[in-house]
């Protein structure tokens, strides 16, 4: 791993002072860190400051500092480079991150001489129907097709492997991975997914139905949502990032992504020790 990209959230001090600490600390490691163009005009980088396409030639690590979405962002640039990415957790929750800000420097020095955990999750492919030949937008936590007025339900019919399935109206669609499980989806009331298992998960939003249950999809399975004509103004969402208009009358289509994103975890990593901490469950007397 010599080629290790640094990405803070941009918006935070705390993160950027970071950032610029840890770019000092990989050169003395004999690593050469590098940071995006637009992360780097809001810090002092040592570092090469590369554009985009430049930033993941060659990239052996992307490293992320802040919260989920940060890391959100910093698995985009990871998954186009085909590179391992880990998280240092400087925002609330820090579901998908590897460990705090704390125990950055002992746990970067593990990773570095190769102990560490990797998995392989799931990944969403996302295509707008009539963009033929354009390029797919994928996401590590969940596409969702909604609308952005708030009083008004948008209508959709959504067809699995070209056989009509349902029509909600509501809110919208979260489609989420099991990595996703835990966040939009499981504040719509979807169940919590161990991310070692493929699958899509199909979770409405507000729906104006007695139908309002989540279903899990073979990730085999191919999905058609279909916008119908309402007074809404439907957009599709990327792991809350991008933020996109639906045509009335467009087609949006999810399936499995062919690649996986390459996550790292500490050594000793348990989805059901994190979910217990992360959520505060009780201790149950034990």
């Amino acid at each position: 791993m010599i080629n290790v990209g640094v990405m803070p959230h941009a918006l935070k001090q705390e993160t950027l002072r970071a950032a610029e600490e840890l770019c000092r600390w990989l050169l003395q490691k004999g690593r050469l860190p590098r940071v995006l163009e637009e992360d780097a005009q809001e810090m002092a980088c040592e570092g090469s400051v590369l554009p985009g396409e430049r930033f993941i030639e060659d990239l052996d690590l992307v490293i992320s500092l802040g919260g989920d979405g940060a890391m959100l962002r910093a698995a985009a640039w990871a998954y186009r480079a085909d590179a391992p990415v880990l998280g240092i957790n400087l925002g609330k929750k820090g579901f998908l991150t590897a460990m705090d800000l704390g125990g950055m420097y002992e746990g970067l020095e593990q990773v570095l001489a190769g102990r560490y955990l990797q998995q392989e999750r799931m990944v969403l492919e996302c295509r707008l129907a009539e963009e033929t030949g354009g390029e797919p937008h994928y996401a590590v936590n969940e596409v969702v097709v909604g609308k952005r007025e708030l009083q008004r339900m948008i209508r959709l019919e959504v067809d699995i492997n070209g056989r009509y399935f349902h029509y909600y109206a509501g809110d919208g669609v979260i489609f989420a991975t099991p990595t996703g499980s835990t966040a939009y989806s499981l504040s719509a009331g979807g169940p919590i997914v161990d991310p070692n298992i493929d699958c899509i998960i199909l979770t409405p939003i507000c729906s104006h139905s007695l139908l309002d249950r989540s279903v899990i999809i073979s990730p085999e399975s191919e999905i058609q949502v279909l916008v119908h004509r309402e007074r809404v103004m439907p957009s599709l969402s990327v792991d809350g990032r991008e933020e996109i208009n639906l045509t009335h009358g467009g087609r949006v289509l999810v399936r499995r992504a062919e690649r996986r994103l390459h996550m790292i975890k500490s050594v000793g990593y348990s989805f059901y020790s994190l979910l217990r901490e992360k959520f505060d469950f009780p201790d149950g007397g034990k």
